[in-house]
């Protein structure tokens, strides 16, 4: 069987959008994934209680198409949403989605996490700083540097969040359970210390106070455009690293479209909530 790296493989290329052509393709997916009620749900959920009228700053970085940024902007119009990517593309798609919704407390910068001296933003400390699924895309000494950065660039109380997957937890209602395991292939995935809960002890280290971790379970019931794509993506994948047959593709999509109809889909998979503060 190939090496694969399946955490990142039935998604778009996040790391190299710019250069895979892809960034048309991923911004539709994201802004897919946001339109989900499941979104707008786990936002009130896990990011709605960070603002306060006392918010007066926030970062997000690795900002996609900037849903997170927008409705960040919507609930605290006092704040000003310095968002970055570092993609020229997705970046574009991101000022065209705030421009049509008239959100000038949004400021668009890019920005390689990984570069940090080309920080476009003024040396302000910030009330909070937030990501949503940026992890998977670093290694864990990327990761653990990073955080001592940003923790930095806290003002005193910030905080520091992050929202992100835990990818040990997303559930499938397939009634073939041996395809399931060959196409979501759990025992290949590239699963490392900085995920998810991981980066409880990496914020300890970088002198933030961690916060009670708070966690919602995103659900899809009715086979969304979304989840669509990524299930469709598991079986392509699976085609392409041999780990399942074309035919067992054309299956594992028949079937899903046929519990769809039936009303019998569920997808699910767990999201945390991580942050620390800077006292």
């Amino acid at each position: 069987m190939k090496a694969i790296n399946i955490m990142i493989a039935p998604i778009p290329d996040y790391k190299n959008l710019d250069l895979g052509g892809e960034v048309i393709q991923a911004a539709t997916r994201m802004e897919a994934r946001a339109l989900e009620a499941a979104s707008a749900e786990m936002f009130q959920q896990l990011v709605a209680p960070l603002l306060t009228p006392e918010t007066r700053t926030v970062f997000e970085f690795g900002c996609g198409t900037a849903a997170l940024s927008r409705r960040i902007a919507r609930q605290s119009t006092q704040a000003v949403v310095f968002a970055s990517d570092k993609s020229a593309g997705m970046l574009k798609a991101a000022k065209s989605l705030i421009d049509g919704e008239n959100l000038p407390n949004i400021r668009l910068e890019q920005w390689d996490v990984l570069k940090e001296a080309n920080f476009p933003f003024p040396s302000c400390q910030f009330d909070l700083i937030i990501s949503s699924v940026v992890v998977p895309y670093l290694d864990d000494g990327q990761t653990t540097g990073l955080i001592k950065r940003l923790a930095a660039r806290l003002a005193p109380g910030g905080t520091l969040a992050f929202v992100e997957q835990d990818l040990a937890t997303d559930t499938l209602n397939y009634p073939k359970y041996e395809l399931l395991r060959r196409t979501l292939a759990y025992d290949l995935r590239n699963m490392k210390p900085t995920l998810a809960l991981g980066l409880r002890p990496v914020m300890r280290e970088a002198g933030l106070q961690v916060l009670p971790r708070r966690s919602f379970l995103w659900t899809d019931d009715s086979y969304g455009s979304y989840t669509r794509d990524l299930l469709e993506r598991f079986a392509d994948a699976g085609c392409e690293q041999d780990r399942i047959t074309p035919e067992e593709s054309d299956q594992w999509k028949k079937t899903l479209e046929q519990l769809a109809r039936a009303g019998d889909f569920y997808y699910g998979i767990v999201y945390h909530l991580i942050a620390g503060r800077h006292e």
